[in-house]
Parts: C-alpha cells; structure tokens; sequence
C-alpha cells in the first residue's frame, strides 16, 4: 500500500497566529496550489481528510479532480490548542509557551490537549485507514497528524514525531511495498 500524505494549502491569517483547531480561510492561490499536487498522486484514490475547512476543502478537489470517493475522519485533527487558539503566539505569555514547550508531549496549552492524546487518536485513526481496500490512498491533514501518522508508521519513539515537516501543499508518501513501512519522500 502506498499513501500520500498532503497537508492542506496555505492559509490566509496573520504571520505568527496559533490556529490548531481554528476554522480559517485558505489564501486565494488555493487552485493554483492544490492543482501542482494532481501530476504527483494516483487516480481514484480513497481520501480521508481531517474536519477542518483547510482540509476537507483540499480533499474534496483531488475527490473530484481524481475521481476518488472521500471520506472525513475526525480523529485526524489538528492540536487543540485551547486557550492560545486565535493568539498570536508573540501574545502568549512566554512563560506559558516556555512550559509547555519544555515537555509537549505530556503538558497541554491551558484547556488543550497534550501532542500524547494527539498521538493516540491519530493511531486509532491509522489504524482504521489501514483497513480501507486500497493499494493507494490519500490522506489530507494539518502537520501535527501528518507528523503522528509517520511516527507512528515508522514505529518511531514518541518524541521523534517533532523531525518531521511537511510543507503547506507538501506532499509526503508511505509505502510497505518493502514488508515494513518506509517514508519514500516528503515535501514535493
């Protein structure tokens, strides 16, 4: 099975600004952006995308433009960030952000959720994706999910999941052709 991972076009908010969970708009070149990835991605896919607008936006254009069905799971979504969501994070109380920053994987931003319970729900999802009939699919997601699934695909420890970056409109891709699951590129 190959899967592509796709992280959702650049949004259109303030540099700087804490969004997670938040529901913002995708910036105007978002065609001009989604379309670069068509070339790179198999026809009729599956695609399973996250809840959020930026997601489900990107997933319904490939759905349609590589006649794949496409599917929301809403156990790919972003960090909750709780309280910082919609701050910009120069307005957080650096203390906070020193805090958490310290230890992400078991301190949570104030009534968030901690990247430990981001992991557990995004491999409960993996799980599940695993067992779509496919031999490629896509899956659309903002980073911290994308980071999660490739962890957790490599069998990664838990703090490795930080390494990774998948660009805006990047293209990452997972393949087990080899009897265990390998990161074959990211960011194209």
């Amino acid at each position: 099975m190959d899967v592509y991972l796709i992280r959702h076009t650049q949004p259109d908010i303030p540099a700087g600004l804490c969004y997670g969970r938040l529901d913002v708009s995708l910036r105007a070149h978002f065609a001009d952006e989604a379309a670069k990835l068509l070339p790179q991605l198999p026809p009729g896919p599956p695609i399973v995308s996250d809840e959020s607008g930026r997601c489900t936006r990107l997933g319904a254009y490939l759905g349609k433009t590589l006649a794949g069905t496409t599917r929301v799971d809403t156990r790919l979504a972003e960090l909750d960030f709780g309280a910082w969501e919609g701050r910009l994070w120069a307005d957080i109380p650096r203390i906070q952000t020193t805090v958490w920053a310290k230890d992400v994987w078991n301190q949570a931003p104030p009534d968030g959720e901690t990247y430990a319970a981001l992991q557990t729900r995004v491999a409960a999802a993996w799980e599940s994706i695993l067992q779509i009939a496919a031999s490629e699919l896509v899956i659309v997601a903002s980073i911290g999910p994308l980071r999660a699934l490739i962890a957790n695909a490599l069998e990664l420890p838990p703090e490795a999941f930080l390494r990774f970056h998948v660009d805006y409109a990047g293209l990452a891709k997972l393949s087990d052709a080899s009897g265990g699951w390998r990161l074959e590129f990211a960011n194209r």
